[in-house]
């Protein structure tokens, strides 16, 4: 099994103060390959929806999951259409990026992820060493609202060195 070195939460903000309603969280599962896995959230108990996994390109893996919500949360009509056009996957709840799509389509699916509204947030937290560390930057190019999560403060015990390191301050 994968480590998760990042989450995203997919919901609302409130109108009058930071926070988020989570409908979906996305977790970024790195071992052999890295994978992104979208659940609903289930606070009330029902179905809620499937799990849906995607194997993102390395090189615009954010993107990859910018685009997952577009198509799985926000439901975008024109999104989804493209999508349906350009992703060749047999699977409709798993998808390898990098294989079920042309590089130029892929594209035009960030293109028009781009464009959507600023109609849902995101909170997304991003652990060290994460392969999206050095990718948030591309957030700019996007319309929603988001707050970035980093470690401010680590203690961790490596059992390699036999001791405890702490990074940051509280």
């Amino acid at each position: 099994m994968g480590t998760i070195t990042a989450q995203i939460l997919v919901g609302s903000g409130h109108p009058y103060h930071d926070g988020i309603a989570p409908s979906h969280r996305l977790y970024l599962s790195e071992n052999s390959r890295p994978s992104w896995i979208l659940v609903p959230e289930n606070w009330g108990g029902g179905s809620g929806g499937n799990k849906v996994t995607w194997i993102p390109t390395l090189e615009n893996s954010l993107e990859d999951a910018l685009l997952m919500i577009g198509i799985h949360v926000v439901k975008d009509p024109e999104l989804v259409e493209l999508a349906s056009q350009y992703i060749s996957s047999k699977e409709n709840n798993w998808v390898v990026v990098y294989e079920d799509a042309d590089p130029e389509n892929l594209s035009l699916l960030y293109q028009r992820c781009r464009a959507l509204e600023n109609t849902f947030k995101l909170v997304i937290t991003v652990m060290r060493g994460s392969l999206i560390e050095a990718k948030l930057k591309v957030l700019e190019d996007y319309k929603m609202d988001v707050e970035v999560c980093r470690p401010q403060f680590v203690r961790l015990f490596s059992q390699w060195l036999d001791q405890t390191r702490i990074e940051g301050e509280l």
